[in-house]
């Protein structure tokens, strides 16, 4: 039995606990500036806002599971909190509920009881589950992908959503429904791209002779792997018939990726900083991708972009092939 002394240490450890937590979220807010703070508030407003107002009532339940089911999957803090407290799975508890509060709110406000019960049940059980550690070994495809090491870690961590793009594509093109495709073959494009979200290692540039040599592999690295990845989901469009609607969407989607590639290959050296590739990303990247893949004369666009990124790459880095 626990005892009442040690019951108030606990308890005064998880405010401790929660107070250091606090503090790592405003020092984070700090580094990345007040207006992309605002940017994220917002995003979040509206995030609250569309839970409140989507017609399917068990919506939130799954956005809390999402949160704290990863977040418990992903934590990597516990021995540390044992040598702190020895009932973690109360800490545990404490600080699901703590992360369920605002679908815990967003399920009073839509007046949905049933949701919120449950939304409690999971997180009383989530810290007794045991944690799933996910470990892959590195398999040589060398058919499938050219380039870095960036390309072999995507493939590691998104390769299995490929799988499924691909399954859910098959089974659409089943049923004669080619937008399914389409869709997959867009999602896959944005998932793709994350190979060059991460910060860039400097030393990477040593491996080249000159900006020009940079340039040329890079073009034919993502040229390939734009085209070796997209045939599955072409022969799908394909299967159904030659049509011209197919055919068109096919070569701006390959156009329109190929330079999407390139335009993030480029703009991690021009941005080395993860929040700003980040809303580049949300802000202009995406929608432009998405947009050019149906309307050609937007590959014009991408041309500017990266004419002007290998500008800044070349006097930023000229320093380096000197």
């Amino acid at each position: 039995m626990i005892s009442k002394q040690s019951y108030f240490k606990n308890r005064s450890m998880f405010g401790y606990y929660i107070t250091l937590r606090m503090q790592s979220g405003l020092r984070l807010l700090k580094e990345i500036g007040v207006f992309r703070s605002l940017f994220l508030m917002v995003l979040l407003g509206l995030g609250i806002l569309v839970l409140c107002k989507v017609p399917n009532r068990w919506m939130p339940l799954l956005f809390d599971l999402l949160v704290i089911g990863g977040y418990h999957l992903m934590r990597k803090d516990e021995a540390f909190l044992r040598s702190l407290t020895r009932n973690v799975k109360g800490f545990f508890l404490k600080e699901y509920l703590l992360l369920s509060l605002p679908f815990l709110g967003i399920a009073g406000i839509r007046g949905d009881g049933l949701v919120a019960l449950y939304m409690l049940f999971a997180g009383c059980l989530m810290p007794f589950l045991r944690q799933v550690r996910m470990r892959t070994k590195p398999v040589r495809l060398r058919f499938f992908y050219a380039g870095n090491m960036e390309q072999i870690r995507m493939f590691r961590r998104t390769g299995w959503i490929y799988l499924i793009l691909v399954g859910v594509s098959l089974l659409g093109c089943l049923h004669g429904n080619l937008r399914i495709t389409k869709v997959a073959m867009l999602a896959w494009g944005i998932i793709h791209s994350g190979a060059y979200c991460l910060e860039p290692d400097p030393h990477i540039l040593l491996k080249y002779k000159n900006f020009k040599m940079l340039q040329s592999l890079e073009w034919k690295s993502n040229a390939w792997n734009a085209t070796v990845l997209s045939l599955p989901f072409g022969g799908m469009l394909f299967a159904l018939g030659f049509r011209t609607e197919e055919v068109l969407f096919i070569l701006s989607f390959e156009m329109a990726f190929i330079l999407y590639l390139q335009g993030m290959t480029l703009f991690r050296w021009v941005c080395p900083a993860d929040i700003g590739r980040v809303i580049m990303q949300v802000a202009l990247f995406i929608p432009l991708f998405v947009a050019s893949c149906f309307i050609p004369y937007l590959n014009l666009v991408w041309l500017m972009l990266i004419g002007m990124f290998s500008y800044v790459v070349y006097v930023k880095w000229s320093t380096v092939w000197r």
